[in-house]
């Protein structure tokens, strides 16, 4: 199964991708400005507003399950 994090560089998505990772997941994870620290997810910028990144990304990992972490802090 693929997990994808969306937000995974933040606090919890970072509790999210490690989970994910121990429950055996392969786990990819998205980022607005910097990759997370951790080595357990493959690691996609993101911005949220523009819907053929988003599209992109979503057709590239091919995910089983997303969860949103973002913050949705937009400028």
């Amino acid at each position: 199964m693929t997990v994808l994090v969306i937000g995974g560089s933040g606090f919890l998505g970072t509790e999210l991708i490690r989970q994910a990772a121990t429950a055996g997941h392969t786990t990819a994870a998205t980022y607005a400005t910097r990759p997370g620290t951790t080595s357990h997810a493959a690691w996609h910028p993101l911005d949220l507003r523009d819907p053929a990144r988003v599209e992109a990304v979503m057709a590239e990992i091919g995910a089983d399950i997303i969860v949103n972490a973002s913050s949705g802090n937009a400028d």
